[in-house]
Formats: structure tokens, sequence, C-alpha cells
């Protein structure tokens, strides 16, 4: 009979090999995705057909811990890809961190216990509530929104000819960003529900 820590370890590192491999196929859909753009920004930035979903999809699939980790290696090829520099700074903020706090939709996720329970990952979201999902979205995106607006006012403050740089750089950043938030949602929403686990009668 196992241990109790045995099952436990078990557990713990089958999630972990499950969480690498969704990871992997994440990044590579979105970046493909990504490719795809609808809106493509002057100083960097564009509305795509969804190519944060996949990310998303982790951090809920998988708690905050992966999704920031997944999340801040997407925004890394998003640099090497298709880079933008205002300044060395601007690297950090625009790329890693911006797109790491992708992540925060982990928030959302369900608890640690629930998530190993179920191992079909698309159940995993599927079981969320609609309004948690719409709402994992928002935060994801805003986070996403908030580091690009700071970027904006430290590092393209010149771009704001006289205007006033914070209001410059929302509503450039949300230009792309509030129509990529609104994509995400329709998209992910009816994936989630087809998924949905179904009750007993």
């Amino acid at each position: 009979m196992n241990k109790p820590s045995d099952t436990a370890k078990l557990a713990k590192y089958r999630e972990a090999i499950l969480a690498t491999a969704t990871g992997g196929m994440a990044i590579a859909l979105g970046t493909l995705l990504s490719v795809f753009t609808v809106i493509k920004m002057p100083q960097g930035g564009s509305l795509t057909i969804g190519s944060m979903l996949p990310v998303i999809f982790c951090a809920l699939a998988f708690g905050t811990g992966w999704g920031f980790g997944i999340a801040a290696v997407y925004g890394v090829l998003q640099f090497i890809i298709a880079p933008y520099i205002a300044h060395w700074a601007s690297i950090v903020l625009d790329y890693p961190v911006a797109f790491g706090l992708l992540g925060l939709a982990g928030l959302f996720a369900a608890p640690r216990d629930n998530r190993r329970e179920e191992r079909n990952i698309l159940r995993r979201v599927g079981a969320l509530p609609p309004w948690r999902i719409v709402l994992a979205v928002v935060v994801a995106m805003l986070g996403r929104l908030i580091a690009h607006v700071l970027s904006g006012v430290v590092f393209f403050a010149s771009y704001a000819e006289g205007k006033n740089v914070w209001l410059y750089s929302l509503g450039y950043n949300g230009t792309y960003m509030v129509p990529e938030m609104v994509v995400t949602s329709m998209l992910l929403l009816p994936l989630a529900l087809v998924f949905r686990p179904r009750r007993n009668p």
C-alpha cells in the first residue's frame, strides 16, 4: 500500500508533467496566433485573434504559479519574434512582466486539490462558473495593460507630444488591449461551456 506522502508526491509529479506539456503547447499555439494580427500599432502592440487565450487557459487550469511562469516565457518569446525597444528596461516591463501578469487569471482557478482530482484540463476550466472565467480574463488583461501603460509613461513619453502622458499611454494601449480582452472572453467562454462537466440527474 502506498503511503499518503508517496501518493501526494506522485500527484505533484504528474501535475508538473501535465503543466509543462500543456504550457509548451499553449506557448506554441499563442505564438502562432500572434502572427495573425488585426491591428498593428506603430510603437508596438497589436490586436490578434485570441493569442492570449492559450496562456490564460493554462493559468485557469494550473493556477497562478504555473500561469505566471508560462506567461512570462511566452512574453520572452514575443520579444524574440517581434521586438520593439525604446530602452533596455522597457524590454523587461513590456515582455516578461506584462505578459507574465496574464498569470493573474490563475487567481480564479479551482482549488489545487480539486484541480489535481480532475486530470482532464479542459474540464478543469469548463467546471468554472462563466462569470469567473470572464473575470479571470479581465483581471489578466488589466494586469498586462497596466504594465504597458507604465512602460508608455516612462519610456514612450516623447510620443505624447505635449498631451497628458498617462492618458496618451492608456489610450494607445487600450486601443488594442480592450478589444483583445473582448475577443478572448468571447472565444474562451464557449470553449469552457462545451467541456462543462454534466451533472447526473
